[in-house]
């Protein structure tokens, strides 16, 4: 990658937005964001997901509960 070149997600690169490129870096960015599945958020088709509890339940073994889902992470 040359100067002023960002990595998406280690597949896709292209140049950061200046005062000249807005158009190519939007199109860009839009399908680097739909690669990440991220674009209807950004829409808003799709709600943000909510941040998880600070403070989870804990199970039998007294360790905290852990969802399956990493949707926020993500």
């Amino acid at each position: 990658m040359g100067p002023g070149v960002e990595s998406t997600s280690g597949t896709l690169s292209f140049p950061k937005l200046n005062g000249t490129n807005y158009h190519a870096w939007s199109d860009n960015m839009k399908a680097a964001l739909q690669a990440q599945l991220l674009w209807l958020i950004v829409t808003g088709q799709r709600s943000q997901p909510t941040e998880p509890d600070p403070n989870p339940p804990v199970n039998a073994n007294q360790k905290p509960f852990i969802p399956s889902s990493t949707e926020y992470k993500d």
